[in-house]
């Protein structure tokens, strides 16, 4: 059995900066994602829990990516009707929520890939691509202040990933040196 929270702290997810909210939002995926993770570790036990957490967070990446794309449209038209009823200025009160689940799975699953040692590349177009998707919905211009400290944000835990593996082998090489004197 295969703790997800276990799983991603032993890769440094505690070290990421998160807020009360965001570590919510995590315990909350981990609680109802881990019968399914332990599914999946059991059905391939050739495979190593890291390398099946990455296909796993590819999955819900792109089941909430689909879902923020789907309710778009719906979206406007909640705040069309928010603004023709309530004003500009109490419309703009209302966020739509999936918009922080979106980035918490996003900035997990860039941190699976980098402790999976995935091209940097790669990572930083679906931030590129996490930022798109939030403009569309706010119609904000692009380039903001802070949508590149988001995009920061995101590649950070990238970095600490592939931090928490690279640190991982280092470990193995120094129980190596020890166990060779």
């Amino acid at each position: 059995m295969t703790d997800l929270k276990h799983l991603f702290f032993s890769l440094g997810l505690e070290q990421l900066d998160l807020s009360e909210k965001e570590k919510n939002i995590i315990n909350a995926f981990n609680e109802q994602s881990t019968p399914r993770f332990n599914d999946i570790c059991h059905q391939r036990q050739d495979k190593q829990p890291l390398a099946l957490l990455l296909g796993y967070m590819t999955q819900q990446h792109h089941i909430v990516s689909s879902r923020w794309i789907e309710q778009q449209n719906d979206y406007h038209q909640m705040q069309s009707v928010f603004h023709s009823t309530v004003g500009a200025e109490h419309a703009s009160k209302f966020l739509n929520q999936d918009a922080d689940e979106y980035i918490l799975i996003t900035l997990l699953w860039l941190f699976v890939q980098g402790a999976n040692k995935i091209d940097y590349s790669y990572a930083n177009e679906q931030a590129e691509t996490l930022l798109a998707h939030l403009n569309e919905e706010t119609k904000q211009a692009k380039d903001s202040k802070e949508d590149e400290q988001l995009r920061q944000r995101l590649l950070q835990a990238f970095y600490q990933g592939k931090k928490a593996t690279q640190q991982s082998l280092f470990t193995k090489l120094k129980r190596m040196l020890k166990l060779s004197q």
